[in-house]
């Protein structure tokens, strides 16, 4: 089965996944209208998907804030946010 990897970039949905608060993510896509989400990267193999994203994070210091943050349609939680912005 296809991963789908969708990276984001928005500083304050990427607060909401990481504090997994899927309400207040949900509340903020319904407030702004002009958020554009890139079509998701699609992998055949779970394992492509995890190098992707290994390379979103390669060189990045960790004590910086997130500037990029990928959901994998293989992530079980990552699922209600991945569907929350399907339906956008």
């Amino acid at each position: 089965m296809p991963v789908k990897v969708y990276v984001i970039d928005d500083s304050i949905l990427i607060n909401f996944i990481e504090d997994g608060d899927l309400d207040g993510f949900k509340e903020y896509l319904d407030s702004d209208d002009t958020i554009i989400f890139p079509e998701p990267e699609t992998f055949d193999t779970e394992e492509q998907a995890l190098a992707f994203c290994s390379g979103i994070g390669y060189g990045v210091d960790e004590r910086a804030p997130v500037e990029r943050f990928p959901l994998r349609s293989s992530e079980e939680d990552d699922l209600p946010f991945i569907e929350a912005i399907e339906n956008y």
